[in-house]
């Protein structure tokens, strides 16, 4: 065998052995998205709560079916339908740390891009095809990656669509692999009933003969059932498979109170990559996409209009749409074949610029010291002063604190008898005292009389809240800690003041 032979021969191999270029573009999107969600840190403030909850929950041995960590909502129903995701919170932060389960759950916005490429790349689209979408994508999910529960239901979607997408007739008992999925769905987030509903839909378009499963429609219809029994197994037990219903009704005090419960503002920049997704899902017509596909990218825009928080469900139903439709207008690849040392030439170079461009972002984007940010950023949003001084005086008070401290403030003070009047488990909560919370907070006319039926024992709000301004000291509440982040208040002034 001459030089030459021998020489193709082992540029062949490697060429083999290197990462497809869709595979490269999926690395560098995730990549970069890992290195953003490990630079915003505790972006949640619900993040407080749930790992409390995890620690509880571990601690017992058991998922608590009432509320523990409030005293308006105390001993009354609370589906906790993130229970397992919660454990795997605390377990991350209370061994290998924060910093830890921050990349933990930076992987998957990264393994949702991955499993997106996998899955188009298998019905002939290319990554010139998907680099647009993907990247697109990518800007959308951004405002929304952090450390929360609900990153893992838009994998679990991406996951969902995948196996739908590969279901045959020939082998119909594929279809059954989603009720063990869904087991595990029900208990790590409420938003599986969204994968209900992509189920049914999928279902819907098989009845009608519009999906290659229609010849073994009676196997989806057997799916279905199954799917929506697994979606019963959670500590809740069958009734809890209505309570994520209220993912997608936030209540009258939600809408109004809560960003991330209303529409999103097209005028602010971080939504732009929303609008130009839905012209393009719309520019796109459905080429080259399954037509329960195209209806979910639409249905996923819909509930991305109606919340901010169903914005990154938009980003996974309309990808794969985008991706498949971009893929259907690129010109049939060329016949001409590229030699093999120009196609190993360009795959190291892809390879390389990937490499560069995520090394780059994680050395010039995130903090040297991630962990002593961490801890400013938490300072700065979060009243850590007050609660520190709160807890040397009253360390088991009843604290009326701002809406989004409420979980800081559980995760600080439950240990120690301390509860809160409201925190981001607004679903939970009657509409009647998270109305009573906004009157209190307003200063509404005869606020003392329904603070003292509540018996609160402490204020904790922000100093720009109409309460701190003068209202509560002269209802006789003593002013206890001020600063330009947070105000203390008390019944009453503790000795020494």
């Amino acid at each position: 065998m001459s030089s030459v032979a021998v020489d193709r021969t082992a540029a062949r191999t490697l060429l083999g052995w290197m990462p497809s270029p869709m595979a490269i573009l999926a690395f560098t999107v995730g990549g970069v998205l890992v290195a953003i969600v490990v630079t915003k840190g505790i972006q949640d403030p619900d993040y407080f709560w749930h790992i409390t909850a995890g620690q509880l929950i571990a601690d017992t041995g058991r998922v608590p079916l009432t509320d523990p960590f409030s005293f308006t909502w105390a001993g009354q129903p609370w589906t906790p339908h993130e229970w397992l995701s919660e454990v795997l919170m605390y377990w991350l932060v209370s061994g290998p740390g924060r910093i830890a389960a921050l990349f933990v759950f930076g992987l998957l916005p990264a393994s949702i891009i991955a499993v997106q490429a996998a899955m188009v790349s298998r019905r002939g689209v290319r990554a010139l095809a998907f680099i647009g979408p993907a990247t697109l994508a990518g800007l959308v999910i951004t405002p929304y990656v952090t450390l929360r529960p609900q990153a893992e239901s838009w994998l679990m979607l991406s996951i969902l669509l995948w196996v739908l997408l590969e279901l045959r007739p020939d082998h119909p008992r594929r279809a059954l692999l989603l009720i063990p999925f869904f087991v595990l769905w029900a208990n790590l987030h409420g938003v599986y009933v969204i994968g209900l509903g992509v189920v049914g839909v999928y279902l819907l378009f098989t009845l009608f003969d519009r999906t290659p499963m229609a010849p073994a429609w009676r196997w989806m219809l057997a799916t279905m059932i199954g799917v929506i029994g697994a979606s019963m197994v959670t500590p809740a037990g069958p009734i809890g498979i209505l309570y994520p219903l209220r993912y997608v009704d936030a209540g009258d005090w939600g809408l109004a109170n809560i960003a991330e419960w209303q529409s999103p503002s097209f005028h602010e920049p971080a939504h732009w990559a929303f609008l130009a997704m839905i012209v393009l899902v719309g520019l796109n017509g459905g080429r080259r996409t399954p037509g329960w596909l195209v209806m979910l990218s639409w249905v996923g825009i819909a509930l991305g209009l109606a919340a901010e928080r169903n914005v990154p469900i938009a980003a996974v139903f309309c990808l794969p749409t985008l991706a498949l439709g971009v893929e259907d207008r690129l010109h049939a690849p060329s016949s001409r074949q590229l030699k093999l040392s120009r196609a190993l030439g360009r795959r190291l170079l892809e390879l390389g610029a990937a490499i560069a461009i995520v090394a780059g972002t994680f050395l010039f984007v995130v903090p040297r010291n991630l962990g002593a940010g961490i801890d400013a950023d938490i300072a700065m949003r979060f009243p850590v002063a007050a609660v520190d001084r709160l807890m040397q005086i009253e360390p088991n008070a009843r604290v009326f604190a701002e809406y989004g401290w409420g979980g800081y403030v559980i995760n600080r003070m439950h240990p120690t008898g301390g509860r809160v009047f409201v925190d981001g488990r607004n679903d939970m909560y009657s509409q009647q005292i998270l109305q009573d919370y906004s009157a209190i907070r307003a200063a509404d006319r005869g606020w003392p009389k329904l603070a003292a039926r509540y018996r609160v024992q402490a204020i904790l709000l922000r100093p720009e809240d109409t309460l701190t301004r003068g209202p509560a000291v002269d209802a006789g509440w003593c002013e206890v800690y001020r600063d330009s982040t947070q105000v203390l208040y008390l019944r009453t002034c503790p000795p020494g003041g």
